[in-house]
């Protein structure tokens, strides 16, 4: 059976002549025939030239300033050939036209099907699961515990219902861009995750009547890179008139070229990466936004402080005589503290560098130190100092969720939509990543990867009901806590917060 559109994802180990002519594009630079390779992700030097039967030593001729700062990915690579002339010669395109041609491809807007091959126009599938048994995959070391199951024929054949689920995917991969920023990578693991979600969802169910499904999917997925004019081509050209659910697109303008479409069709639109929508959006019924608001996050905070106001005592780093000189989250937090009496002593960065905090700082209570800015690097020097200062009383950060891959050698506090994946479900998860995908998870907090699975799962699980509601229920992804509310003026949020200590 096909995998779940992880083709163009896989790297394939080729074993080919050097005479042989591969699907690549090609350059003649003074009389030499080169192909344009794009580095992939996890490949190095030795493996490319055995995919291309060359040696590394060719390769390095032909791409001097490898040999001393090393292969980058999806950067575009010269690999020599023994070719004269090329097979089918375009224009020649000497050395220095390349950067250039790298610059005109980047901006052309491009729809790309979700095996990630570069194509012009996006390329539906439909993945035919649950499958038969001579299609059937094996499932890995035996356990099948997070392995979509193969069915046989003879029970398809008692399958009462069959239902096919149609998903659209909008997200920035930028796929034909030569030289890709690192800050999209997010994208391209959020889309790993989601296509293992996939691979992983039951295919069958059985209903409060008994009845038995089959599901099908239908899988689109479109590079729509970040402005507008993408998504309002997919509209007009009716490519996403017959899905059932979208999950993006990443980027504020797309979501308000989206947004009356989705309410028209009535197509339930999950935005994954916003933290804002604007008051209109907020209206929409068929948005429903994962990232709470950072009211959210802070009356969450709030009240979980309140209960503990006896035993805390809140030291609030002065820096600015004007609090609209903070940071808008700090000076919220500021303004929320305030507005609930919670106890706070005030200190500054003048008296943290000259050793004298020990006035804001109270004996018996936890004192939990609320800094001027959110960046930690305008933080880190100080807090030796607070140490030095403390005089052994107790002292807790109140970080920002980024922080906590940082080495702080304080106990942190913060608001958090993720949580630590279970051992045994992420140790499945890794071995299946692993196996189709052929590259290292991110270390990154949060997991991009885990986010496109959990959402990618919970969108799926509420499309199987005829008319999809969000269900009124928490869902337990392996990172992401899940729970959209309907707001008062009709869309919905995920308000579903975790305070972590640590």
């Amino acid at each position: 059976m096909k995998r779940i559109l992880l083709y163009g994802l896989l790297l394939v180990a080729m074993s080919v002549q050097a005479q042989d002519v591969l699907p690549y594009p090609m350059d003649t630079i003074d009389g030499k025939v080169y192909y344009r390779y794009t580095v992939e992700k996890s490949i190095g030097l030795y493996r490319i030239s055995k995919n291309f039967g060359v040696s590394q030593e060719a390769i390095l001729q032909a791409n001097p300033d490898l040999a001393t700062r090393g292969l980058k990915f999806e950067e575009v690579i010269l690999i020599p050939t023994t070719f004269t002339v090329a097979p089918k010669p375009a224009e020649p395109v000497k050395k220095a036209e390349l950067t250039e041609m790298k610059k005109q491809e980047s901006k052309r807007p491009q729809f790309v099907e979700a095996v990630m091959a570069v194509k012009r126009d996006s390329v539906q599938e439909t993945i035919p699961l649950p499958m038969v048994a001579a299609e059937a995959e094996q499932p890995m070391n035996g356990d099948t515990s997070l392995t979509a199951q193969a069915e046989t024929q003879d029970s398809l054949q008692e399958v009462r219902y069959i239902d096919t689920i149609r998903l659209a995917y909008l997200l920035p991969l930028q796929a034909e861009m030569a030289q890709r920023s690192p800050s999209l990578d997010r994208f391209y693991d959020f889309y790993c995750g989601s296509l293992l979600a996939i691979k992983h969802h039951d295919t069958t169910y059985v209903d409060s009547l008994g009845g038995r499904y089959a599901t099908y999917y239908d899988i689109h997925t479109y590079d729509v890179g970040k402005l507008g004019n993408v998504v309002s081509q997919l509209i007009d050209s009716g490519a996403l008139a017959s899905v059932d659910a979208i999950i993006g697109p990443a980027y504020m303008k797309q979501v308000e070229v989206l947004s009356a479409y989705v309410e028209e069709h009535h197509i339930p639109t999950l935005i994954p990466f916003l933290p804002q929508l604007t008051p209109k959006l907020n209206e929409n019924p068929y948005l429903l936004k994962f990232n709470p608001a950072d009211q959210i996050h802070t009356g969450a905070l709030m009240q979980y402080l309140d209960t503990m106001r006896n035993r805390i005592n809140i030291v609030l780093v002065d820096a600015y005589e004007n609090n609209l000189d903070y940071p808008i989250g700090i000076r919220t937090l500021r303004d929320s503290i305030s507005a609930r009496s919670l106890p706070t002593t005030h200190t500054s960065i003048r008296q943290i560098l000259a050793d004298s905090v020990g006035a804001a700082l109270k004996d018996s209570v936890e004192n939990i130190l609320l800094f001027h800015s959110e960046r930690y690097s305008n933080v880190q020097l100080l807090l030796p100092y607070m140490l030095s200062g403390s005089r052994g009383k107790q002292l807790t950060l109140l970080s920002q969720y980024a922080w906590q891959m940082e080495r702080i050698i304080l106990p942190q506090l913060f608001t958090s939509v993720f949580r630590t994946p279970d051992s045994e479900a992420e140790t499945l998860y890794k071995r299946d990543f692993a196996h189709y995908f052929g590259h290292k998870l991110s270390s990154e907090q949060p997991r991009y990867d885990l986010l496109g699975y959990d959402l990618t799962a919970y969108m799926l699980e509420n499309l199987r009901q005829d008319t999809f509601q969000p269900a009124d229920t928490v869902y337990e992804g392996l990172q992401s806590t899940i729970l959209f509310n309907k707001k008062d003026n009709g869309g919905y949020e995920n308000n579903y917060i975790v305070i972590e200590r640590r």
